[in-house]
């Protein structure tokens, strides 16, 4: 009985280290927004193995945005912005991911405008589309 204050401790303290794991950064170019956009394309990543561009399109309507996957050549001709992303995943007994940048670009421009990033010390135990709408409302929003 005299140790249970210890293993709170215990318990406690590794629950702050691994919390602290995760990050969320956004930056948006001054004067800039997403809020009025409403025609998106989702540039498809080659080494994307986990369809990231469909979850990714799937995230931007249900915020009632008009979105297109593909390469570029497949862009059309009314899009807005363009939207990258990059991801890296690792394994533990299951595919678990740990970075992902969207990174949004007008159709002119090579230099994006807005970006967001999550990014894991430790994978999460969360569904990729859950971290995927929670970096799309934060873009979105801000």
């Amino acid at each position: 009985m005299k140790f249970f204050p210890l293993r709170l401790l215990m318990v406690l303290g590794t629950g702050l280290l691994l919390g602290g794991c995760a990050s969320y950064d956004t930056q948006i170019d001054q004067g800039r927004s997403l809020a009025k956009i409403q025609r998106f394309f989702v540039q498809s990543n080659l080494n994307d193995n986990h369809g990231l561009d469909h979850q990714l399109a799937e995230a931007l309507k249900a915020h009632g945005r008009i979105v297109e996957t593909g390469p570029l050549t497949m862009m059309p001709d009314d899009t807005q912005v363009v939207v990258m992303y990059q991801d890296r995943w690792t394994w533990d007994f299951g595919d678990h991911l740990v970075f992902l940048q969207l990174a949004v670009r007008d159709v002119r421009s090579e230099q994006p405008f807005a970006t967001v990033a999550f990014g894991a010390k430790v994978p999460l135990r969360e569904a990729a589309p859950v971290t995927l709408n929670r970096l799309v409302d934060t873009l979105l929003k801000k």
